[in-house]
This record gives structure tokens, sequence and C-alpha cells, in this order.
């Protein structure tokens, strides 16, 4: 006979409450047994009733191609922080003493003595009185080296000796009521400010038994909580940091001390004379290879916020979420008395894989800082590219930074501007803030930004590095500029795209060309001339493209007209970002169509008048060397989360731009530009197709030319079949030559000859 179990209402019940105690006691069992130790350790060495369980931030990761080795651009170290509990140390001189040396950092000191100097002195100088301010000036100086060690041994020990709290934050988030009841109790040492925040001073609060019930009564507390909080009133200070970032043989003389201090007062009727000083590990970002690919990067900063770059683009997913182990705190680090303790466990961040490539990138670095250094432009910049997939191989940027070291940027040194050069210092800002600039040549707006002296008249300051906190800025998203002759490729690919022409269409070259006839004058506005002037009878479109013939192009572009045109530069993704993903990406400028006028639509077709970031432009060439396809640029290859999920990003087609047969005409074409340089940019053993563009300059509205006044760039990809790479080259007003072949061209040569090399391309010359 089967048996039946028979169940009543009340079964289903009985089973969830034991489900939910066993989950409860398995949580408790975790918690008092297992990680037990852990969490007493915690609690013990704050002693503050607040701890953090910090959550490692997630590491950046580069790939190298050939090995398929993973390398680390961005992770964390540990440091120790020195704290003190001054309620414990009953010695402050003695631990001051002993601790001052190894904690002082004569460099630290000295920074903070100038900063203090000219706060006083600014002070000083708005004295009305002219015979005390001449008084005060006379007593103000820096202190020496010996006075700063002695300044701080008593600060040391002055923080020390404080055992109480100047200021508690009691609770923030009274409602109208309980304001109220407590203006009308008109407690001592007790203040009101802000949205319901209740302040405390220890100091001036006479009998805190007194205010303690009194504020219970308000908060509706337990016995138990105005006991505590009569506690809390008493203003004990806890916790002290006296130093972050310990060198690690620091960190370890103070272990030993503690060590010692600890076995000396074993088994003696006495606390260690130490008793109040910890040591905590606290998480720090390291870049292990110091500034390889820092604009691409960013840095974090001191509060552990990810700035530019992929660490702050990406700084919520990078840098998890801390566990805690606490009652509430405020921005300050002071104890709330009002609020629930709790535990979190910590969530880490996740790690995210570039498609940077480690060797092409360290390699074209070098090149760009050879190239920078023998040239001479204010920086330049690289990017390589898979066109057919978009990911992005290396991007370099020249000058740059360590993100290890990310402050040096603001190092000042004196620049000593000789007297007949003062007048090349212009004022900009405001007259509460503002900033000086020395024109080295005014004709081509070269400058730099100088710093004056608060002391002394006529002594002025510049970045070490020229460039201050510029060098942050990743030009090659951040920053547009007109591209110049290597836009001819883009234009020439539309009008053969069109069908408007073809490579071997011929063009008669005879000498200027007119636009914008005026009917008013019966003659041209303008004049479209070649770059030097020099005419070269009939070409074909090819001719076109190998003499960067601008008339040439005037020819091109009036085939197409204004709309098509236009049509083929929206295609080409210029009116919009890439959508690379970083933050701070900008796009150029395009203005419609409808609004050109024949001279307008004649400039742009010779990237002039048109503006874009590099990165725009080097999107628009993956159509070239990739069968008429677009691929969208992508930074990102693979972003791990803690919880072990991956999410992989794959290449996007933006759009099919051109024909393949476009395509393959428009790289023949680039192939025959190139061949014409010889050994200068042309590789011996290989194709590749490639246009060069010497971008002027403005100044009040007129072309300023000579080195130093043009941006030149070369981009070009190979090999020619099956291309693998593409590369754009660009350097901001060189001053060793004017011209895109002598200076962008010659470190675009050496990239190409690398990345041939790297990849193993046989030769196909």
């Amino acid at each position: 006979m089967e048996t039946r179990l028979r169940l009543n209402r009340t079964t289903p019940l009985f089973i969830a409450i034991y489900v939910v105690t066993g989950i409860i006691l398995i949580r408790l069992f975790y918690l008092q047994v297992i990680a037990h130790g852990y969490y007493e350790e915690v609690a013990q060495r704050e002693q503050y009733g607040y701890t953090t369980l910090p959550a490692r931030r997630g590491e950046i990761l580069i790939e190298d191609y050939h090995s398929g080795e993973v390398y680390t651009l961005a992770t964390n170290t540990t440091l120790d922080m020195i704290y003190a509990d001054p309620t414990l140390i009953k010695e402050p001189a003695a631990v001051a003493e002993t601790l001052a040396p190894l904690l002082f950092d004569l460099e630290t000191e000295k920074e903070l003595d100038q900063k203090r100097y000219e706060e006083e002195y600014e002070a000083i100088l708005k004295l009305e009185n002219a015979v005390l301010r001449e008084e005060a000036l006379s007593k103000l100086k820096l202190k020496n080296d010996e006075e700063l060690s002695a300044a701080y041994r008593q600060t040391l020990e002055d923080t020390l000796a404080d055992k109480t709290r100047d200021i508690i934050l009691i609770t923030t988030d009274l409602d109208a009521t309980q304001q109220e009841e407590i203006k009308a109790l008109h407690l001592e040492g007790v203040e009101l400010t802000g949205e319901g925040q209740l302040y405390a001073y220890p100091t001036k609060i006479g009998d805190k038994k007194k205010v303690a019930k009194a504020l219970g009564e308000v908060f509706g507390s337990t016995d138990d909580e105005i006991e505590n909080l009569e506690t809390i009133l008493l203003g004990k200070n806890r916790y002290v940091v006296l130093a972050r970032k310990l060198d690690p043989a620091v960190s370890e003389q103070i272990e030993t001390i503690l060590k010692e201090d600890s076995l000396a007062s074993d088994g003696l009727d006495a606390d260690p004379v130490f008793l109040g000083i910890r040591l905590q590990e606290e998480y720090f970002r390291y870049y292990p290879e110091q500034d390889l690919a820092a604009q691409v990067l960013g840095y974090v900063a001191g509060d552990g916020t990810g700035q530019y770059g992929i660490e702050g683009t990406f700084n919520e997913i990078l840098q998890g979420a801390d566990g805690i182990f606490t009652s509430k705190v405020d921005a300050y680090g002071n104890q709330i008395t009002v609020g629930d303790s709790v535990i979190e466990d910590a969530v880490d961040g996740a790690n995210i894989t570039l498609t940077i490539d480690r060797a092409i990138q360290t390699k074209v670095e070098e090149f760009l800082k050879e190239g920078v250094e023998a040239f001479r432009p204010d920086s330049g910049q690289i990017i390589v590219m898979n066109p057919q997939t978009g990911a992005v191989l290396a991007m370099a940027q020249y000058p740059t930074y360590n993100p290890n070291l990310y402050s040096e940027v603001f190092e000042k040194v004196e620049i000593i501007i000789p007297g007949d050069k003062l007048d090349k210092i212009r004022v900009t800002g405001t007259e509460e803030e503002p900033r000086y600039f020395y024109y080295i040549d005014e004709n081509t707006d070269v400058r730099i930004e100088i710093f004056k002296d608060p002391e002394e008249s006529g002594k002025y300051y510049s970045y070490k590095n020229t460039w201050g906190p510029e060098v942050y800025k990743n030009k090659m998203i951040q920053e547009v500029y007109e591209p110049g002759s290597v836009f001819k490729a883009l234009t020439m690919s539309a009008a053969i795209d069109a069908g408007e022409l073809t490579p071997n269409t011929t063009f008669m070259d005879s000498g200027p060309i007119g636009v914008d006839f005026n009917k008013f004058t019966s003659t041209y506005d303008y004049f479209i001339e070649t770059f030097n002037k020099q005419y070269h009878g009939l070409e074909t479109m090819t001719q076109v493209l190998e003499h960067s013939c601008n008339t040439g192009m005037t020819f091109v572009v009036k085939k197409m007209g204004a709309g098509l045109f236009y049509s083929y530069l929206k295609a080409y993704g210029l009116l919009e970002k890439t959508g690379l993903g970083i933050n701070d990406e900008v796009q150029g400028d395009v203005e419609h169509s409808d609004n050109w006028t024949e001279s307008e639509m004649v400039t742009k077709a010779f990237g002039q008048g048109i503006t874009m970031t590099p990165l725009q432009l080097i999107q628009a060439y993956t159509a070239l060397g990739n069968g008429g396809t677009m691929m969208r640029p992508y930074l990102i290859k693979q972003i791990e989360y803690a919880d072990g999920t991956v999410e992989d990003f794959e290449p996007e087609i933006v759009a099919q731009v051109i024909k393949p047969k476009t395509a393959s005409e428009i790289t023949a074409m680039l192939t025959s530009v190139v061949n014409q340089y010889t050994s200068k940019i042309a590789l011996e053993d290989h194709y590749i197709a490639g246009k060069s563009g010497t971008a002027q300059t403005y100044k009040n509205g007129e072309a300023v030319g000579g080195a130093g006044a043009t941006i030149t760039t070369f981009i070009g990809y190979g090999p020619i079949e099956d291309t693998e790479f593409l590369v754009l080259v660009k350097m901001d007003h060189p001053r060793s030559s004017e011209w895109a072949e002598a200076t962008s061209g010659q470190v675009f040569h050496k990239v190409m000859e690398f990345l041939f090399d790297y990849y193993s391309i046989p030769p196909d010359r």
C-alpha cells in the first residue's frame, strides 16, 4: 500500500523558516568562525570602528602578436600607510622622536613651506599700512632644512598628544521637526548646519551625559544608544593618518620598532610605548611599462579616480566596489553616531585587455621620439590600425609623461627672457586670473605658457616639459586639424566611385583656375594654384595625386558637385565621432554643402577648410585598404569581470563607402604615389600605398608658409594585397622642414619597414 505524506497549511511555513534559519546560521558560522580572524584583525588594526575592505582595481593588459604573451600596462601595488590612535599613546614626545626621522620628507616639507610662504606673501601685500607691510615682508622667509625638520617633529608630537577631536559629525539626515527640537534645547557645543547636519564640539561640551540624553530623546534612541552617544561626545581621537605611501624600507624599520617595543613590554606592567601606532596596506596604481601608451591609459589620481584615457573612461568598472566593515562616517572620515554597522564584501574591478600590440607600440614610440627630436615639431602622433578589423594596434604621442609620476608635468623651471624679447609676452585670461604666454615665433604663433615670479619682477618660469598638463590630452582623438593633401585620396576615390572619372581620365594643368565668379567685377574672386606654382600640362588622375595637384583636384571636385561630394564626406564618417569609446572624443567641422561657395567646395577637396581628428581620418582610410568597407576603430578587445563574466569586442563595419573596384583602383594610384618617393618613403622589398599632406596654418586669415608653420601628415597601408596595417604619422609645426615627405614621411618609412619585418611578410617587389 502506497504511503502518502500528509501536508497541512502550516508545513510550507515551517519549511521556509527552517531554510531561512539555516542560511542565517551558515552566514553567521562563516563570519564568526571561518572569517572571524580576518575581521577581528581588521577591527583591531583600525581601532576606529571604520574599515574599508579595498577592492582590487582591475588591470589593463596588452598582448604580443608573436608570442601571445600578455603584458600588464596598469596594475596595483601596495604600500603602507601609518596611522595613530592618540588615546593609546602615553609618551608622544618619545614616539615623535623615533618616528620623525623616518617619516620626514625634505622635498615635501619644502613644497609645503613654499606654499605657506606664498600665501603669507599675498596676505601681506594686501595690508594697507605701508610700514606694517614692509616690516612683515622683512620677517617673511623660507625655513632652512634644520628648521623644517624641527617643525615636523614638533607637529608630529602635537598630533600624537591631541587626544580629543575638535569636531564630530553626529548625523546628516535630521528632519525639520528634529532640527526645531534641537534648536529649542540650546545645547552647548552643538551646532546645526547645512541640510540636517548636526555637529558636536567635544571640548565645548561640559555635561556630556546631559547633552547625550537630550539628543537621544530627539532621535528616539534606546538607553544603550544614549550611552554610546555619550561616549562619542567625549571626542576621543582614535584615528590620525601620519603618512601614506611609505617607502618599503621605512615600513620595515617601523615594523621592527613595533615588534621590539611589544617584546620589550611583554610581561611588564606597562603598555608598549608604540601601542597606538599601526601600519596598514593601501592599494596604489602602478604602471610597469612606465610611459608606454600613456595617453591611451590615462592615470589614477591620488583619490583613486581614473583620469583621461582608459582609466578615466572605464573608471567605474575598473575600480570595483570596496567592501565595508563599519558604522557610517562623514566625508572627512569622522564617525557618524546614528547609523547601522554593516559588512559587505569587496567586488574587484574588471580587467581590460586592449587591442594594442606591445611590440608595435614600443617600436612606434621609439621611432616617434627620434622623429620629434630630429624634426623639432611641437608634438607628434602615430596611429597603427588593422584596416580589416579596425583594431588599434598602436597609438603613440610625443612629448609624453609617466603615469606613475603624473604630477611631475606641473614642475616648473626658470626661463630667461632677454630684455629685448619682453614685448613677446602676451597676456590672456581675466584680470583676476591672467595667463602669460611667451611667443617664440609670432609669425607661426609658436608660444609657451610662462608664470610670473610673485616676488621678483621680470623673473619667469615655464613648465619643465614645456607643455605642462597638455601632455595628458590624446591629440589623436581630442584635437582636430585641417589634414591637407592626404585628403585628396578620399576626394579622388569618391569621384571614381561615383563614375565621374577614372584613374586614366586626363586634365590639362596649364595654370591657375578661377573660382567664385563675381558678376559685378566680371572676374573671379579667387584663383586656385599648385603649391609650388609649377604646372604639369596634360595629367592623368594618378599623376594628379602623384604631383599633389590642387588645380587637378579642382577639376575633380567640379566633376562631382557640392551635393555629391558632401554625401561622400558623410559616408566616410567625417560628420560624427568614430565611436572609439574613449571619453572626450571630439569630431571635426564639415559645414553642409548648401552653405558652400565654389571656393569652399574646392579647398575642401584638397583638405583645407575642413577639420577632423587623426582618428576620423584613419577610419576613413580603412575603406581604401579594405575593399571599400569602412571599419569602426576599436581599442578594447575584452573585459573580464570579477564574477568571471567575459565581454568580447568584435570588429564592426560602419559602411560600404566605395565599391571594391574603386578601392583597388585608388590603392594602385596611391602605390604609384609612394613609388615616386623612391627610398625616402618607398620600401625596397614591398609595395605600399600612401599619401602625404602638408597643411598650412593661418594667421589673421592669411596662410603662413615655411618651416614651423605647417602640420605634416603621411598616411599609408600595406601590403597592397590583403592589407594588414594602416599607419598615420602626424607632426605639428616641424621646424626642420615644412614638407610632410621630409618629416612625417621619414617616420612613416621606418614604421612600415618594421611592420613588414614584424609580420614576416615576404617581399612582393
